[in-house]
């Protein structure tokens, strides 16, 4: 069924889709010419015989006179209609047994069939392949991934074990693909799994497992699995992963983080040593209109504001940048600096109210971080979901205004909308903006593309799957230290360049050649961490700098300073 249904497929993409409309139209006009024939034919035997048929008979006449098969037991009697039965014969062999085959073995079959022959699926790669990544599993988490690895020039392979697929990659999308079963030990061999620089598992849990253990039967190559249920994490190791990537879960954290809106502390999205990157939604604290300077945030509790995000914008902060009650400030420092702001907020974890819309893996996952943090709650979906019985769920739909007022919207301080629909999420966010002006709403994209509707519906983040899941995985496979801000952005480790050594920070005009920002320095000679660093500071040789960007200004940084 899966063969017949993709073959169906290729009849409705591309060249054969626009012959397929070419044809739709002639067999239009054989059906407009077999009732005008047929319509002729009742007239002549009604006016020439005085004979009447009814307008089935007519078409049956038609249809065997033009397709040759014999008159049967319906014939003309006059010239006239010998004539006629001549002419609609002649324009059957023509019409139907000429050109309508003729046109769709030559716009149909013969190209399908010069496809099937002309592509050879890769079964393995050249001896002397060294240094490449194998993709196991496409959806849009690799896709985003490998657009990071064209961009770095990673030499990396797609492995399937379905032939269309392969077909489709490789044609259609330009990637290295090799068709295979993934978990056979002689196509591993032929894609020279030993002399690879990693292997990415991105099958389900049990073929992750099977693939795993494949492979360390016949090597030691790190392999990365993206677990699709947290709890098989450990079977994965203990099969032969050296990381696995619990994504439902770290989605969930991401999405969890995002919704609250009580202090500093409670939105601290990593950490390096010392240093804690953290959030501050400003709605609600002393600081809302006023401009940064004003604030006096950093001659207070020592805090530097490295962003300020405002419906999925960073802008580099400024004295004069006015924090509005949208605004979310970015902020590294200590965890005692971070507890002194939230002693001058004055919230507390209690004052939250979070509701969660969507009870698949990635919203109870949401749901299991705040429990943890705690921050109440509440779970609103359609229907019981089979993957989580943790939670008590109110059911109802979460698009009628009426449900999100009786489950108590109006006392919520947050809302995460986490269906596995992005057309859903849409509207769902829409609808949560429309009832509550002021509050704060985290969409989870399903798809890359849908995020920047996500943001016009309302939302003031954004977090996408493929983009978390592609950023962890780049980040795994460059053995890079990273924390995910959101879409594109993060804060970022790199080792101090040796054109920066002994230089003041001004001097490396690192921010106009790049666009980064120095958060802070690890310095050789000092146990502290030095936050948000000013100008004159001079770079020591050894030091490790924590930066942040967008993934274009890290791609700029590593190919324009450290590559120097």
């Amino acid at each position: 069924m899966k063969v017949l249904a993709s073959e169906l497929a290729y009849f409705l993409r591309g060249r054969a889709r626009q012959n397929l409309k070419v044809l739709l139209l002639y067999c239009a006009f054989l059906l407009a010419l077999l009732l005008t024939y047929a319509s002729i034919f009742r007239y002549l035997m009604w006016h020439l015989e005085g004979r009447e048929y009814s307008f089935m008979a007519g078409i049956y006449w038609t249809i065997t006179v033009m397709t040759t098969l014999g008159f049967g037991d319906i014939t003309f009697q006059s010239d006239a209609g010998y004539l006629f039965a001549s002419i609609v014969t002649v324009s059957g062999v023509i019409f139907l047994l000429i050109i309508l085959p003729f046109g769709f073995v030559s716009m149909f079959l013969a190209p399908w069939i010069e496809r099937r022959l002309r592509y050879r699926p890769t079964i393995e790669l050249p001896d002397d392949t060294r240094g490449h990544i194998l993709i196991f599993g496409i959806d849009p988490i690799t896709r985003t991934l490998i657009r990071k690895l064209e961009s770095r020039n990673h030499l990396f392979v797609v492995v399937t074990d379905n032939y269309d697929q392969a077909l489709h990659l490789e044609e259609q999308e330009g990637f290295k693909v090799v068709y295979g079963s993934p978990t056979d030990a002689h196509v591993l061999a032929g894609l020279r799994v030993a002399a690879a620089r990693s292997i990415i598992a991105n099958l389900s849990d049990p073929d992750n497992a099977n693939l795993c253990l494949t492979v360390r039967s016949l090597c030691q190559t790190p392999i990365i699995a993206v677990a699709k249920e947290p709890v098989h994490g450990e079977l994965l190791r203990l099969a032969g992963a050296n990381q696995v990537v619990p994504l439902t879960r770290i989605l969930g954290r991401y999405l969890g983080i995002r919704a609250t809106t009580c202090g500093a502390l409670a939105h601290i999205l990593d950490s390096f040593g010392n240093l804690q990157i953290a959030e501050l939604p400003v709605h609600g604290t002393p600081f809302a209109g006023k401009t940064i300077g004003e604030s006096g945030i950093r001659q207070r509790t020592g805090l530097s504001i490295i962003g300020v995000w405002e419906r999925g914008s960073l802008t580099t902060p400024q004295r004069e940048t006015v924090l509005t009650e949208q605004s979310l400030l970015v902020l590294a420092g200590t965890k005692s600096q971070l507890a002194t702001l939230e002693y001058l907020i004055g919230e507390a974890p209690e004052d939250e109210l979070i509701f969660i819309i969507g009870h698949g893996r990635i919203g109870c996952a949401a749901a299991a971080f705040l429990d943890r943090k705690p921050v109440p709650f509440v779970l609103i979906d359609r229907q019981e979901s089979p993957a989580c019985n943790d939670h008590v769920v109110v059911y109802g739909d979460a698009t009628v205004g009426q449900t999100l007022r009786q489950a108590g919207i109006d006392r919520a301080s947050g809302i995460i909308v986490t269906t596995n629909d992005d057309s859903t999420n849409i509207f769902l966010t829409l609808a949560c903006r429309h009832l509550h002006s002021h509050i704060r709403i985290v969409a989870r994209a399903n798809g890359e593309e849908n995020v920047d509707q996500l943001y016009a519906a309302g939302a003031d983040f954004v977090v996408s799957n493929a983009s978390v899941g592609a950023n962890i995985l780049g980040n795994l496979l460059e053995h890079k230290e990273s924390a995910f801000l959101s879409e594109g952005m993060a804060v970022f480790r790199r080792p101090l360049p040796p054109a920066m050594a002994d230089k003041t920070i001004a001097e490396t005009r690192l921010r106009p050649l790049t666009g980064c920002s120095i958060v802070a320095i690890e310095a050789p000679n000092r146990a502290d961490i030095l936050i948000s660093p000013p100008p004159e500071t001079i770079l020591e040789e050894g030091a490790r700098l924590i930066l942040i960007g967008t993934s274009e200004q890290e791609k700029t940084f590593d190919q324009t300073i450290a590559a120097r």
